[in-house]
């Protein structure tokens, strides 16, 4: 939850405290990120925070909106107390996928008004598919013995993730960025906290 209070606490202070840029229409960048998330409801039951990396194409429609395609891969780790028995130990697991996303940005009229202003507020919605694998291994201790278990499985699903943040220049066509998100697998929730660098390339 700190982690979560944190990513909250550091994008509420960046739009409370400032406006954004226009963007120039039919400019393209290119993105990278580094993503922690935060597994919620029942997929937190079972799974501990999940980390991984994000490269993302922006493309300036007009000076408002920004269409968006993503790519990267992702990791959680299972909890041990949630799968452990008596009769099972040694356990690990792991779900592990590589989202491809695409989406539009929208920089809200507000924040584009003043131009003295550097800050860049956005938001995004996310739309595509995770192609990810879970494998899980441990000891079975039965009636004869102790087995070993090994198992994997691989599954396609749709994907949707909102989100609100903000980009920071730093260079002339270059900025940081932060985004705080929801990153929902088949209803499967996560939230989560994405920070990494943008730069225009045209």
């Amino acid at each position: 939850m700190k982690k979560i209070a944190f990513c909250a606490l550091v994008t509420a202070i960046v739009l409370l405290a400032s406006v954004s840029a226009p963007a120039q229409e039919n400019s393209m960048a290119v993105g990278a990120g580094f993503d922690v998330m935060l597994p919620v409801a029942s997929f937190g039951d079972q799974w501990s925070t999940g980390f991984g990396g994000t490269a993302q194409f922006d493309y300036a429609v007009t000076t408002h909106t920004t269409v968006t395609g993503k790519i990267g891969y992702l990791t959680w780790s299972g909890k041990q107390a949630y799968y452990t028995s008596a009769a099972i130990t040694n356990f690990s697991a792991s779900y592990s996928g590589v989202p491809i996303l695409v989406g539009v940005k929208y920089y809200p009229h507000l924040f584009v008004t003043q131009a003295q202003t550097p800050v860049r507020v956005y938001g995004h919605l996310e739309l595509g598919l995770m192609f990810g694998s879970t494998s899980a291994s441990g000891s079975y201790k039965g009636y004869f013995g102790t087995y070993s278990l090994s198992t994997s499985a691989s599954k396609t699903d749709f994907t949707i993730v909102p989100s609100i943040g903000a980009e920071i220049p730093v260079v002339p066509k270059g900025a940081i960025y932060v985004s705080v998100l929801y990153f929902d697998i088949a209803s499967h929730g996560n939230i989560g906290c994405r920070a990494g660098y943008r730069m225009t390339i045209g």
